[in-house]
């Protein structure tokens, strides 16, 4: 079924044609399936597009019990879609080299665009993002290590080349180098890096802002996929255990370089509890036996490193904030069928901060790590059977429930892992 028939999403008009075009963002903090609800819709779009983040990203999708973890490309891949990875990402030539060799394994092949503007992610990024963290010491944020922030210093410090200088052969280290040997002990030797990266990156350059213009003055639907969640935004996450992008919807068109009217919808993506990797703030983690259990049942380990993510309550008063900084029109909801795993259900519908309520996370946010839950208790589906299109009332109260909270309409339910388990609402 095309995606236009399952959401109607307000036009965009080119040349007398209208296309529609989708931005998908998480809600949370990251790890909210925004893979699995891409590949889901993908089906109604020419092109999917990464626009932020790097290869610490983990968008993970589930087809026949085989599992596809992709760090750079685009989860459009699995549909045969035209991939296009923009200048707002960073971008690790090797990581995208072991993508594309898993393709290749499985005998496919990606129709892939990168963006010369990319900036590159080296060795020396990555040795200066442990570097980094240890520096920290007992305040480390969690980093991947994956070289990211650094990557994204360097191009605002002026001192790294881009993907373009690296195909084109204007690639010069020498000021980076300069710069990381004020700071690392050994500075590795990037000739191999070079030619490795060189090569992946070869044919594949492109000004991937152009392409998506291109494809909608065509008339062709185009799919925005955001890494990271919302409360990760370099700005306007819980600084300073944020990434090292903007995560929301509006960095879409500074990220690939296409005017605003261009971004389309925004759905966000969020899960039926919380969950977050690393440091930092989080008012309804739980680190009891109900905790332990979703993150069991729920495989709550993160695709990109493997680490045990910290569980949580669904949190209203972080959502309804990314809600409304990413102008969500519609919200896809994932992981429902953990819940029917556990016993007890609660919904975080404000903080209290040394006695006094807000159910503002603005206000909150600067004393986050002193906030304490104010939970509403629910009626837990424990033990019930969430069949496709046909969710126990109780499942649907919740939903509804949700809805009156956030104001935008629950389209979208995923209720197990597989690409299959998944329920479209309000058609």
């Amino acid at each position: 079924m095309p995606f236009s028939c399952r959401i109607e999403l307000n036009p965009l008009r080119l040349n007398s044609r209208y296309v529609r075009n989708l931005c998908i963002v998480g809600l949370q903090w990251g790890d909210e399936g925004k893979g699995k609800i891409v590949d889901y819709y993908a089906d109604g779009f020419e092109a999917v597009v990464r626009y932020n983040g790097g290869s610490n990203a983990g968008h993970t999708i589930v087809i026949n019990g085989r599992t596809f973890v992709f760090h750079l490309l685009p989860s459009g891949l699995l549909k045969k879609k035209k991939l296009l990875i923009g200048p707002g990402v960073a971008l690790d030539p090797l990581t995208l080299r072991e993508e594309l060799d898993m393709v290749a394994k499985e005998g496919g092949e990606a129709d892939l665009m990168v963006d010369e503007r990319c900036t590159l992610v080296t060795t020396l990024e990555k040795e200066m993002d442990s570097f980094i963290e240890g520096l920290r010491g007992a305040n480390a944020i969690g980093t991947t290590k994956r070289g990211i922030g650094p990557s994204y210093a360097m191009r605002a410090l002026r001192l790294t080349p881009r993907a373009g200088d690296l195909v084109n052969g204007s690639f010069d280290m020498s000021s980076a180098i300069a710069f990381y040997g004020s700071f690392l002990k050994t500075i590795p030797d990037l000739t191999e890096w070079k030619d490795r990266s060189r090569e992946v990156l070869a044919g594949k350059m492109g000004d991937v802002g152009g392409k998506v213009m291109e494809l909608n003055e065509a008339g062709h639907s185009v799919m925005f996929e955001g890494a990271q969640g919302t409360l990760l935004d370099l700005i306007f996450g819980t600084y300073p255990y944020v990434t090292g992008a903007h995560t929301i919807a509006s960095y879409v068109p500074a990220g690939l370089g296409i005017p605003n009217s261009a971004l389309g919808d925004v759905m966000g993506v969020a899960k039926a509890y919380t969950t977050r990797v690393g440091g930092g703030p989080f008012p309804t983690e739980m680190t009891d036996e109900t905790g332990e259990k979703i993150r069991k049942v729920g495989k709550e380990y993160g695709a990109t490193t493997g680490r045990p993510r910290r569980v949580g309550w669904l949190d209203l008063v972080g959502l309804k904030y990314a809600v409304r900084l990413n102008g969500v029109s519609e919200l896809a909801l994932t992981k429902l069928d953990i819940l029917t795993k556990v016993k007890e259900m609660k919904v975080c519908v404000g903080y209290s901060i040394d006695g006094s309520e807000t159910g503002d996370f603005s206000r909150a946010l600067p004393r986050l790590a002193d906030a304490r839950p104010v939970y509403q208790d629910m009626r837990s589906f424990f033990g019930l059977e969430l069949r496709e299109n046909q969710l126990p009332q109780v499942a649907e109260q919740l939903l509804e429930f949700l809805e009156d909270e956030l104001k935008v309409k629950v389209t979208l339910v995923s209720t197990g892992e597989e690409r299959s388990a998944t329920m479209q609402r309000h058609a």
